[in-house]
């Protein structure tokens, strides 16, 4: 870290939104020159606390210095006059119009009242170099991938000439290659003298990148330590408040009579005969590299896509359903892994979404009937821990971590046999993780069986119970419980190590 001095300091500073205190009374502090982590809980008031040295409220209380000097930010406009900038999760580009307008946007160099065509090229070109970004800054942001898109982002923001950078999740949809790419940039920014406020869920990164990290929880600072001096394990129980000894729980009793049976299932150009087993009680795991097939098949077992050829039996009769309404009145339940486009309605309330897929159970004479759907629903928010735990609060105001939540909550209420998850924790925190595991402990527990596709290896190695490999349309074999380990299942997944058949 090269400590150049405080570039911003909070003390004291709160926030309420109605109801609900969501930044208490916290003091923080960065310095020029270093990445400070930021990390918390969803919900923890992270993201509030970084709002509002954007400027995004006017109605905080404490006092804010920046460069030693108090300011009130009230706008976005007063935050970016005192050298802030913010990169927010979902980035805020313009995809028709070209790089060099977007990192430009707002200070467009004009001559006689004109745009000044070879002005704007030669500043969005030093932005861009600051970045290191070679591309030609006329080419449409739609034309260029998310991680230059990401970039270009950057490059706007520090071509204001920023001391102090926000980043909120900047790697949420990054590959790992293009993450290093990305820690390249920032330790370079960081070399520049900027003061670098770094948001993240994923510890390993933080461990990796950051000079000091401030852990929250419930709106509440808990503490601020040098990388150096903490580990993974201490960041996440401070993070959630108690120890986590076993994030992934005890082992289960043995499985138990075959549940789920599929049978040379194919999709011409996705996956090809495909066959293997699910018992009661039991987690499978699905490994495999993208493009492998697995959420293709995940959504074709369900009905959501067709099958061209195969047989899935459930409990023993033939349950190879037409469509998702004909799987889900079947016994199956697909939570997907992008819940904003394809799992939940943003703009309804938790209630709306949790009970969509049970409404025709409630029905009497075709009439709703409130009072089950009532009751299943505070069953279901007191089980995963919703928070704010208000089923007539917009799903759309909640954290990540919260909407995933009521996203599994939505297919829990269906009481499936066979519960298809697909990526059920990305994006979330490790305390969302832990009540996610639990509730899918509690589902195979129940005799129910479990289908668990994720890029997380710890995840698929700690909750798996067997765990099949796929590779280009096929499964080429499986591991189980013993054998599985991150190293094992990450080779194996490249066509490499040693299989059992399935």
């Amino acid at each position: 870290m090269t400590d150049i001095g405080v570039a911003l300091e909070m003390e004291k500073v709160s926030k309420r939104y109605p109801g609900t205190l969501a930044v208490d009374s916290v003091d923080f502090t960065a310095y020029a020159g270093e990445v400070h982590a930021l990390i918390g809980e969803n919900g923890a008031g992270k993201s509030t606390l970084m709002k509002i040295i954007a400027g995004s409220f006017d109605d905080y209380t404490g006092r804010t210095l920046v460069n030693t000097a108090p300011v009130r930010l009230h706008s976005p406009a007063i935050a970016r006059a005192n050298g802030i900038q913010m990169i927010h999760q979902e980035l805020s580009l313009a995809p028709p119009l070209s790089i060099a307008e977007n990192v430009l946007a707002g200070r467009l160099p004009s001559r006689f009242g004109f745009l000044n065509r070879s002005a704007l090229i030669a500043e969005a070109e030093r932005c861009l170099q600051r970045v290191g970004l070679e591309l030609d800054p006329l080419t449409p942001v739609e034309e260029i991938s998310q991680h230059e898109a990401q970039l270009v982002e950057i490059a706007r923001a520090v071509g204001n000439n920023p001391c102090i950078l926000v980043m909120d999740e900047p790697t949420s949809a990054l590959s790992r290659a293009e993450v290093e790419r990305l820690f390249t940039i920032i330790r370079k920014l960081r070399q520049q003298g900027l003061a670098i406020i770094y948001i993240s869920h994923h510890l390993p990164e933080i461990i990796e990148l950051a000079d000091r990290v401030t852990i929250m929880r419930d709106g509440k600072k808990v503490a601020t330590k040098t990388i150096s001096e903490i580990t993974s394990a201490q960041l996440v129980e401070l993070m959630v408040g108690r120890s986590l000894s076993d994030l992934y729980g005890k082992r289960r009793e043995s499985p138990g009579e075959v549940k789920l049976r599929v049978e040379h299932f194919s999709r011409y150009g996705f996956f090809h005969d495909v066959s293997f087993n699910v018992r009661a009680g039991e987690i499978l795991g699905i490994c495999g590299l993208a493009g492998a097939g697995r959420s293709e098949l995940a959504r074709s077992l369900c009905g959501i896509d067709p099958a061209d050829y195969g047989d899935i039996w459930l409990d023993g009769e033939v349950a190879t359903p037409e469509d998702y309404t004909d799987a889900i009145h079947a016994g199956f339940a697909y939570l997907t892994e992008d819940r904003k486009a394809q799992g939940l309605a943003l703009r309804l309330t938790v209630a709306e979404n949790a009970l969509a897929a049970v409404v025709p159970r409630h029905c009497v004479a075709g009439v709703y009937m409130p009072e089950p759907g009532e009751a299943l629903l505070a069953r279901l928010v007191e089980r995963l821990q919703v928070y704010p735990p208000d089923p007539a609060r917009t799903t759309g105001s909640l954290s990540g971590g919260n909407q995933q939540k009521v996203l599994l909550a939505k297919w829990l209420a269906t009481e499936p046999e066979v519960l298809i998850l697909d990526e059920p924790t990305r994006g979330v925190d490790i305390g969302a993780k832990v009540v996610i595991h639990q509730a899918i402990a509690e589902v195979v527990d129940r005799g129910r069986s479990v289908v668990l596709i994720s890029s997380d290896l710890p995840e698929l190695v700690g909750l798996s119970d067997r765990i099949l490999i796929m590779r280009k349309g096929h499964i080429i074999g499986q591991m189980d419980k013993a054998r599985a380990t991150e190293s094992a299942v990450l080779l194996a997944a490249n066509g490499e190590g040693e299989l059992q058949p399935v």
